[in-house]
């Protein structure tokens, strides 16, 4: 009914008949039982009625000073209908008797003359249940109800492969009998809604990959079938069943430049090679090229470095990703039919120049191998441009985004930053796109791993009431921000950290030693330098911050500890040189280096102890970091130390490795476990000089301090964020990504 077609007279007629209806049925008029001629006489009697109070009605309604209580009178007069009040009664039943959390006892609660129980199941058809589905193996495949119902459940009990898992609460059924469920769940209505498998991935899951023969091994250069390892040979073999496109993603130090080498070897029909990795390990790969291809002529290998080099003759170029952006039309000119990604993580986004240069590239190449430790370094959605680069049609990025990255559209556009359907995602890599091993599995002999957590003293790290207040008012500020604010908040906080650590390391590095000469009543909880010196163990010390390498390379200095430094702003030809003379030098004791430029792409063998002065909040990075020393060749056991500073930024970082290796985990393409500390140390547990004293110390030797620690005792950690910013030594974006 439209307002507009009604006259006030006829408004004004309707209320008057509903006033008088709610005023019968309040007063018992109408439903008073009586004999015959007394409902006829009532009637009569409610006539009268209506025809006065009709006319007291509308000459209240012609009262100027009444019109702005009419609306309220009318809906006063419909809140004390006994029908209103009963009618709510029942729509309270019904909304308690669907509601996921109400427990047993909640049927004995009566509204009239029938119990919840009872409303229960007049209601029960109207709830509705969601079935998420996913693959759990090539043959069987899960299903999760949001909820219990007792028909989808008899359902679920007719199908003959069924199996239930009483922790998860889950059930699930061979794949066979995919769409005789649908069938049967199909006829419970609407209130059933029952996920679906992606066709992509149901033609994965139904489609056999048969390994590749032993055989072809014989296709590939003697020299280089030789020094294969059966799990090599395994991930050779794999790729080509694959027809040489494939993600090769075994842990950090198992040879995946070998395989890749291997791989390409086999295929040298469809070359000319293109190699794409970090500009340190240019080099080395080079280097890897003529040492296990020796029958391809040197003058064929060419190293892209500068726009005056001639490429179009070469059999193999190996660029990094800064200049293949730079030179992505002589590259086309050169169809290359074989591409080699090294370090593929570089391709996470899908909208960086590198990654849209790659997905030319592969689209114009028959073959194309990616390698990585870390496919994904925090979200499954760094996957996706790698596998697109492999295969387009797999999936487009709202499917695959939506399917695993729990995608959905946000106030500020579409959200990928999540996580879903883990399982399957991990079953579609290993059957299609990914091989990956870890040390564990296939290095029964590899020398073993140690981590240990070391707790810097407080009364060094905070050591005036400055400090402590300004930190623990960070960590509050961290706390109360979210989103892109919190992750500059974490910036700064990270920045702050790394500045008033300093004098922690310092103490456990520097006093140490001074404590042998010096302070003989002075007994530091860890030994490190000592160890060092005296069991002729090497070391590396990774570090984020500028501030905090100079730091330490000042003290190696002033104990005239021989050392090496790689950070960001090392030349190539100096990076070789160094590496080289750590590990062929004796007297070279220690390599100091940055933790976004050396964690990877080096091997560094002959150290023994890995000491970590920053944190940062990529697991992934942390465990590349590791493997420079925990590699194949490591004949002695590996400890890895990670100094923290308790109310710092290390405590909010280290939260956020653990919930980020428990994603990647999920997926199957991380296999550490970082916070698995097989011991722990504490300066507070076994120093026997008081803060006090051991403050006065350290400021006793406070003119050997670097100047860059002069900061530091100025109290400028409150310096702004533009001030900040030069303590970033690296041009990487991954410093930048961060998930709180």
């Amino acid at each position: 009914m439209k307002m507009s077609n009604c006259t006030y007279e006829e408004i004004a007629e309707k209320k008057r008949i509903a006033l008088e209806k709610l005023k019968a049925k309040k007063t018992g008029l109408i439903q008073n039982k009586t004999t015959a001629p007394s409902r006829n006489l009532n009637n009569q009697q409610v006539i009268a009625n209506i025809n006065q109070t009709s006319a007291e009605i509308i000459k209240k309604t012609n009262s100027q000073e009444n019109i702005e209580n009419r609306a309220s009178f009318f809906i006063n007069s419909l809140k004390s209908s006994e029908l209103l009040v009963k009618r709510q009664q029942q729509q309270h039943v019904h909304r308690d008797a669907i509601h996921p959390y109400k427990t047993s006892s909640d049927s004995r609660v009566h509204c009239g003359n029938k119990t919840m129980k009872e409303s229960k199941k007049q209601v029960g058809a109207a709830v509705s249940i969601n079935c998420k589905v996913q693959m759990i193996t090539s043959e069987r495949f899960e299903v999760q109800p949001s909820g219990y119902h007792a028909k989808l459940i008899e359902v679920f009990k007719s199908i003959a492969s069924k199996s239930y898992d009483a922790v998860t609460r889950n059930w699930n059924f061979a794949l066979k009998d995919y769409r005789l469920l649908q069938e049967r769940i199909l006829h419970l209505g609407p209130d059933i809604v029952f996920g679906s498998i992606p066709k992509a991935v149901f033609d994965i899951c139904l489609s056999s990959t048969k390994e590749a023969d032993k055989s072809c091994l014989i296709s590939i250069e003697p020299t280089l079938s030789e020094k294969l390892m059966p799990f090599q040979e395994d991930g050779v073999r794999f790729a080509i069943s694959r027809h040489g496109r494939a993600m090769i993603c075994d842990e950090m130090g198992l040879g995946k430049t070998y395989q890749a080498i291997a791989i390409a070897s086999f295929y040298q029909e469809d070359w000319p090679l293109l190699i794409c990795t970090t500009a340190s390990t240019r080099d080395s790969w080079a280097n890897h090229i003529r040492e296990l291809l020796p029958s391809l002529p040197v003058h064929y290998i060419q190293i892209l470095s500068s726009s005056q080099q001639y490429i179009n003759e070469a059999k193999v170029v190996i660029t990094s990703y800064n200049m293949m952006e730079r030179h992505i039309s002589e590259i086309m000119e050169c169809k290359f039919g074989f591409l080699i990604f090294d370090e593929s993580h570089n391709l996470k986004n899908t909208k960086a120049k590198c990654t849209k240069v790659a997905d030319r590239l592969s689209q114009q190449a028959k073959r194309l191998i990616l390698l990585s430790g870390t496919p994904a370094l925090s979200r499954p959605v760094e996957l996706y441009s790698q596998l697109h680069i492999i295969d387009r049609k797999f999936m487009n990025f709202t499917d695959f985004t939506t399917r695993y990255c729990d995608g959905k559209q946000s106030n500020f556009g579409w959200d990928a930053m999540g996580q879903s359907n883990l399982k399957e995602l991990n079953l579609v890599l290993k059957l299609k796109f990914m091989i990956r091993r870890t040390k564990a599995e296939v290095m029964k002999d590899m020398s073993t791993k140690i981590r240990e957590l070391v707790i810097l003293d407080p009364a060094i790290v905070c050591f005036n009431d400055h400090v402590r207040e300004l930190m623990e008012a960070e960590a509050r500020n961290l706390q109360s921000c979210k989103g892109e604010i919190q992750n500059k908040v974490l910036l700064k906080f990270y920045a702050q950290t790394a500045e008033i650590k300093i004098k922690g390391v310092w103490y456990e590095f520097f006093l140490h030693k001074c404590c042998t000469i010096c302070f003989h009543n002075l007994i530091n909880f860890s030994a490190y330098l000592k160890q060092i010196m005296e069991e002729e163990k090497k070391c590396i010390v990774f570090a984020h911050h500028r501030i905090m390498l100079d730091a330490i390379c000042d003290c190696f200095s002033i104990l005239k500890v021989k050392y090496i430094r790689i950070d960001g702003s090392t030349s190539v030809q100096d990076r070789g040189r160094f590496i080289d003379q750590f590990q062929k030098n004796v007297d070279c004791k220690a390599a100091v280096l940055s933790l976004g430029s050396c964690n990877s792409g080096i091997t560094l063998t002959t150290a023994e102890l890995i000491i970590f002065a920053e944190l940062t909040w990529n697991p992934t990075i942390l465990a590349q970091a590791e493997s420079r020393a925990h590699r194949i060749g490591q004949q002695k056991p590996v400890i890895c130390r990670y100094l923290m500073a308790k109310r710092t930024a290390d405590d909010h970082i280290w939260n956020l490795l653990k919930a980020k290796q428990d994603i990647l985990k999920k997926a199957g393409i991380f296999c550490e476990n970082i916070q698995e500390i097989n011991s722990t140390a504490s300066a507070m547990q076994v120093q026997k000089n008081s803060p006090t004293e051991r403050r006065e110390i350290l400021n006793s030797l406070s003119v050997k301090l670097p100047t860059s620690n002069k900061m530091i005792e100025s109290s400028s950690v409150d310096k702004g964020t533009d001030v900040i910013q030069e303590f970033y030594q690296d041009d990487d974006e991954l410093f930048l990504d961060i998930a709180c």
